[in-house]
């Protein structure tokens, strides 16, 4: 066995937040001392990173004797009819089910850093398959850390103790330069909107007719997957225009980049408007899931919690005539700036495991 560290992700997705938190944990173990790779990590990101991409679960643990699981949501729940029925639901469990193999064919163990759930207590045969509740109960899959401190509860039920900390992406700036964009005297408001049922198309009217217009905000559509990879769940327009911009996902830096150059984020993804904070950009929750609105209840941000049906007309009122440093600071700063501290804990927590197992 070599002194080599590999770290698993569902990174065939190229989406920010999986990406961010593999990177980093690779370049912490990194700069321990550990040789890393990780689980089909995108070409680009590889060699960007200098990181070893390992295209399989076999070539993941030939040669190691312990795989670091980069956060994920790995508590998601999925109902019985979206295990059989739904694509993604279904890719899922089936990661579950070539881990859980891996556990009884190779001599290593697993240990979830950050993981992620919505902090909700379940009955675990109602939400998750076999492999995965196999998985969780293996000898092979060790205690770990979560995100969200509900969920140490949930990990009781596999029979595992969990700590929490705060989300480990509170680091990012730490292991990422912040690619700013080309400053501007515009107000920029940056969106991450979901389509279909998410999607109010008499507010995406609206900002679309406000941006021909005039001309005092710019309004930048960004995704949070590559484009390679073709989900496109998410909404971006057609064409740019002198105040519509389209900011796709491309590498860590660049998107983080963007979030940092907006005086306000619009988005229902927690990843997105997290790591925006932690460059100093306030964001709100539109239409966001209940772990997105739990975290801003958690930093004093009910103001920025809005309601699904809000009009653009309030957004510009409310929002957008305010300055970035205002906004932010509606926040409660102290909270923020504890949980930034205590999410170091996760790497401390990591460093602990790779000098018992690694």
């Amino acid at each position: 066995m070599s002194n080599k560290i590999s770290i698993w992700s569902p990174l065939r997705y190229a989406n920010y937040g999986d990406d961010m938190q593999a990177v980093i944990l690779a370049k912490y173990l990194t700069a321990l001392g550990y040789s890393v790779k990780l689980y089909q990590l995108e070409e680009g990101l590889a060699e960007r990173y200098n990181l070893e991409s390992a295209p399989t679960i076999e070539k993941l643990c030939e040669d190691v004797k312990l795989c670091i699981i980069a956060g994920g949501a790995l508590l998601t729940p999925f109902n019985i009819a979206k295990r059989c029925l739904h694509k993604a639901a279904i890719e899922y469990e089936n990661d579950f089910k070539d881990l859980y193999n891996a556990t009884k064919s190779y001599p290593v163990k697993f240990c979830a850093i950050s993981m992620g759930g919505d902090g909700q207590l379940r009955i675990p045969q109602l939400y998750y398959s076999k492999s995965r509740i196999n998985f969780f109960k293996s000898d092979s899959f060790l205690h770990g850390t979560v995100r969200l401190a509900g969920d140490i509860e949930q990990m009781k039920r596999f029979g595992k103790i969990f700590k929490y900390y705060p989300d480990m992406l509170f680091q990012a700036p730490n292991y990422f330069e912040c690619q700013k964009l080309q400053p501007t005297e515009k107000f920029r408001v940056g969106i991450n909107f979901k389509k279909g049922k998410y999607l109010d198309k008499q507010l995406l009217s609206d900002i679309h007719t406000y941006a021909e217009k005039y001309d005092d905000i710019e309004f930048h559509f960004t995704t949070s997957h590559m484009e390679k990879v073709g989900l496109d769940y998410q909404y971006v327009p057609s064409k740019e225009s002198k105040n519509i911009k389209i900011a796709r996902y491309e590498y860590p830096d660049q998107l983080l980049g963007v979030l940092g150059s907006m005086d306000i984020f619009i988005t229902s993804m927690l990843h997105l408007g997290m790591t925006g904070l932690t460059v100093g950009t306030p964001f709100i929750s539109y239409r966001g899931p209940g772990k997105t609105k739990s975290f801003l209840h958690s930093i004093g941000g009910d103001w920025a919690i809005v309601n699904d049906n809000i009009r653009f007309e309030e957004l510009k009122n409310n929002f957008f005539s305010k300055s970035r440093e205002e906004l932010f600071r509606q926040f409660d700063e102290s909270i923020l700036s504890t949980m930034i501290k205590e999410s170091e804990s996760h790497f401390e927590f990591c460093k602990e495991i790779a000098e018992s197992y690694g």
